[in-house]
């Protein structure tokens, strides 16, 4: 669906709306467009109260968009109004404006200021994707959607300032929750701290909740029962964490480029790790999977170079592509870490893995039957030392009944 609406936006504009849109069998959506007299602007009134814009000129530093073109009262921020302009450093919008589409300021990477007035409801899907120099962000009493990865690339971003009549949205110094805080939405990626606690009655993450932060080394998250992919991406500075029992899944690359990665404690609830969980965790030496996992998906281990050896047990029944024992050589192909093991039992999957990539595996060699083994061994060595001294003995006697 999301497809079908960027195709429909990006004819009108094409076409200058010349043609009308089909929505379907018995609706037709009349269209009308124009730009305005300095040719700045290019507004698209949908003929259903919507009217969007879209910016002509990607080098601008400052802009203020119009209330009103041609007697049409501008309500939208069209898909990729700003988009690319990397000169941006301040917009100021009016107050007749509602929605701020999908991609408005996609990499908009030298924004530092932008007003919202109390009149928008809806951030769109990405809106300020890239917006790396924008320190904070206000979200107004009248907002109520707010899409996925909306602030997606924010690195610099240290504070978001939730209106306290907002009804479905709120922040807890600077941190953006759900009204009745049990979602974490985002940590902005440049808050100062080193340190985080998930107040006890939040029991999801969203997505990239967390990503990019350079500075967090420890994250608390007892309460939460549920996160979404790419919790933790590329928390560089992240060094410890316990995922709490109740965590069943950790979903894409929960911990990918987390480098100074060094403990991380796996609940007994989890069963599936993610494609490239933990990818590029460069410091990990050691971690336990836990008997409920089932599935360990490709690259979920993948350029671990501090990861000598793994245990993987006879639960885990699927294990992805490269999901261990590799990393990434100069040619960016995968390849064996040196010395790298498994320690899994004989026709377990993981033995099937560690066959089919030529991976070492101890075969259940050390897990019980090197006992057996061993007993084995010394018993064969005493026998033969009996059947030497036997032969020895006869061969003494035999030279003694000669001489």
């Amino acid at each position: 669906m999301k497809s079908l609406k960027y195709f429909i936006s990006g004819m009108l504009t094409a076409v200058l709306c010349l043609m009308p849109l089909t929505a379907n069998a018995e609706e037709v959506i009349q269209t009308n467009g124009g730009y305005s007299e300095d040719g700045l602007w290019y507004y698209n009134d949908y003929g259903d109260g919507t009217v969007s814009v879209v910016c002509q000129d990607n080098t601008l530093e400052e802009v203020t968009v119009p209330a009103e073109i041609d007697g049409h009262k501008i309500t939208m921020l069209e898909l990729d109004c700003f988009k690319e302009n990397t000169s941006l450093k301040k917009v100021i919008l009016p107050e007749t404006i509602t929605v701020l589409e999908d991609y408005a300021f996609y990499l908009c990477s030298g924004l530092e200021e932008i007003n919202i007035p109390e009149s928008v409801e809806k951030f769109g899907f990405q809106t300020f994707y890239g917006c790396s120099s924008l320190k904070e962000i206000s979200v107004p009493a009248g907002l109520t959607e707010i899409e996925g990865y909306t602030f997606d690339g924010c690195t610099g971003l240290e504070a978001v300032h939730v209106d306290k009549k907002n009804q479905n949205y709120k922040d807890e110094d600077g941190v953006l929750f759900t009204k009745d805080g049990t979602d974490l939405i985002l940590y902005p990626a440049s808050k100062p701290g080193i340190s985080y606690t998930v107040p006890a009655g939040c029991t999801k993450l969203e997505g990239y909740a967390f990503m990019a932060n350079p500075a967090l080394k420890e994250i608390r998250i007892d309460s939460v029962t549920e996160m979404g992919e790419d919790v933790f991406y590329y928390c560089t500075s992240l060094k410890s964490i316990v995922i709490p029992e109740g965590i069943t899944m950790l979903t894409g690359a929960t911990f990918g480029n987390c480098t100074s990665l060094e403990s991380v404690t796996l609940p007994e609830t989890l069963e599936v790790i993610g494609s490239g969980c933990f990818y590029n965790c460069l410091a990990l030496k050691d971690i336990t999977i836990p008997s409920s996992v089932t599935t360990i998906n490709e690259n979920a281990f993948l350029n671990c170079a501090s990861l000598t050896s793994i245990t993987i047990p006879e639960t885990v029944k699927t294990i992805g592509d490269y999901a261990l024992g590799f990393y990434y050589g100069e040619e960016e192909k995968p390849e064996h870490l040196p010395d790298f093991e498994i320690d899994a039992d004989n026709g377990t999957s993981a033995f099937e893995y560690a066959t089919k990539f030529s991976v070492k595996c101890t075969g259940g060699v050390t897990q019980g039957i090197v006992f057996v083994y061993i007993v084995v061994g010394v018993v064969v060595l005493v026998i033969l030392a009996v059947i030497g001294l036997i032969i020895m003995q006869k061969r003494i006697q035999k030279q003694h009944e000669l001489t």
